[in-house]
């Protein structure tokens, strides 16, 4: 029963790496400017599978990783900067032991461009 336990866990942890990993991508692609679509044309995969990755439902291959990097003229190592410190989003912990929610430059960055995109008028 503990074994059964360890690895449902295992595979919680991974997919929580995958959704994290797949944030990770679509950031870097939209700070870029690159739709989905033609990004999954310079990749040379369907949309509806870079939706997938992005999303953390589909694994990211080490090969896709390097043609991405390519693309969006980013080091592999920015792919990974969320993993250091912590949960992406996650609460962060004042002094006197309770919670704050931050969020990093780059969610307050993605909020703004989605903003902007959306028709706010009568608002």
């Amino acid at each position: 029963m503990t074994s059964i336990i360890g690895g449902v866990c295992e595979v919680l942890y991974m997919e929580e790496k995958f959704k994290l990993l797949g944030h990770r991508v679509k950031f870097l692609r939209m700070d870029k400017g690159i739709s989905q679509t033609r990004m999954a044309e310079l990749i040379g995969l369907s949309q509806t599978n870079l939706s997938n990755m992005e999303a953390g439902r589909t694994a990211i291959t080490t090969q896709n990783l390097f043609k991405m990097s390519e693309i969006l003229g980013c080091r592999m190592a920015d792919f990974f900067t969320d993993f250091d410190g912590g949960e992406y989003g996650a609460p962060k912990t004042k002094g006197d032991g309770t919670a704050k929610h931050t969020i990093e430059l780059e969610e307050a960055v993605q909020i703004l461009r989605l903003l902007k995109a959306v028709d706010v008028k009568g608002l």
